[in-house]
């Protein structure tokens, strides 16, 4: 691979599909270890990135403001002072084309699937996985360009101070030698949700059989941790929806014992964690976008899913709820 001096990766959104893209900042790093690798991203997501010696700086690009020019401008006047000499956007979106554009590399490239007119700016980089898991076509940009990719690296930050302040929450409501399930009820789509009822339940029957049961999830999560409170009426349910920072998030996940949600963004956390995982999955491919590359896995995918790598989002919502509650606890005493 090219000795590339100055990198630019574009991956602003959101936060699983960053995660997706960490194991090719590793791959970058292998093959350029020399290099300066900044990153372009959403300021909210940030917090997912490493630090040194995986990357150097990271640039916030502010979605709102990317249909201004003065913005646009100002962004063109940042981005050519750094004189990157290649930008590899992962995003390819019009927003994120915008962004390699405002970069001056002379080398600009993105994966095979330039969408929103993204290919009249990057050069597509197409590998043998072209249909085969996301993290895999985004690791084909650097197959391509000449680099070696020996294995899955997800180079995740770890947070001291959030690690500890995570314990103190937790040691207030448990002990020592309980088992932490971390559950998120929650997903970015609807139509990838699991019905509360059935996390209730499930919830409800994981506090009976003396485990912790942490919920997790945004601020728009919030009603459905109250439901799930009411309905399991338990001391061992700790409800954090809503009171965790990102790096608090991460350290959580970081020492759990079980993981167990839909596809959302967290999921994307634990397996990167490589935590024991329960996904479940029926409007979106796990093939395409599920935990890849352990068998820390446990997949549960509804019986009437029609999702596929190439058709990766099904407009249905019924499918996820012919998930059963029993499919899931099932997988629970097989793993614990």
């Amino acid at each position: 691979m090219k000795e590339y001096k100055n990198i630019l990766i574009i991956k602003m959104s959101s936060l699983g599909d960053v995660v997706h893209a960490l194991p090719t900042l590793a791959a970058l790093r292998h093959n350029c270890p020399q290099a300066n690798i900044t990153w372009a991203i959403h300021k909210q997501f940030a917090d997912i990135l490493p630090g040194k010696p995986w990357l150097d700086d990271v640039i916030f690009i502010d979605k709102h403001k990317l249909t201004s020019i003065s913005y646009i401008k100002t962004l063109w006047n940042d981005l050519h002072a750094r004189h990157f000499d290649m930008t590899l956007d992962l995003q390819c979106l019009a927003k994120s084309a915008i962004v390699s554009w405002c970069s001056g590399a002379k080398e600009k490239y993105g994966y095979w699937e330039l969408r929103e007119g993204s290919r009249f700016i990057n050069t597509p980089l197409i590998g043998p996985h072209k249909y085969d898991h996301v993290i895999e076509r985004y690791l084909d940009t650097v197959r391509v360009l000449g680099g070696v990719v020996d294995d899955i690296e997800f180079p995740l930050p770890y947070y001291e101070a959030a690690a500890q302040h995570v314990y103190e929450l937790l040691s207030v409501r448990s002990s020592q030698h309980d088992l932490y399930i971390v559950v998120a009820p929650g997903a970015r789509w609807t139509v990838k949700e699991w019905p509360v009822d059935s996390f209730s339940a499930l919830c409800k029957r994981l506090c009976l059989d003396n485990r912790k049961v942490v919920l997790i999830g945004a601020a728009d999560d919030i009603p459905k941790g109250a439901i799930i409170e009411k309905a399991v009426c338990h001391s061992n349910l700790i409800n954090l929806i809503g009171q965790t920072t990102m790096p608090e998030l991460i350290e959580l996940i970081r020492i759990c014992d079980l993981y167990i949600s839909a596809d959302t963004g967290p999921l994307h956390i634990a397996n990167a964690l490589k935590k024991p995982l329960i996904a479940l999955f029926g409007t979106t491919s796990p093939e395409r976008t599920g935990p890849y590359g352990g068998n820390h896995i446990h997949l549960i995918v509804s019986p009437t899913s029609a999702a596929t790598p190439k058709k990766p989002l099904v407009n249905d919502t019924e499918c996820m709820k012919q998930i059963t509650i029993d499919d899931v606890w099932n997988m629970y005493e097989h793993i614990l």
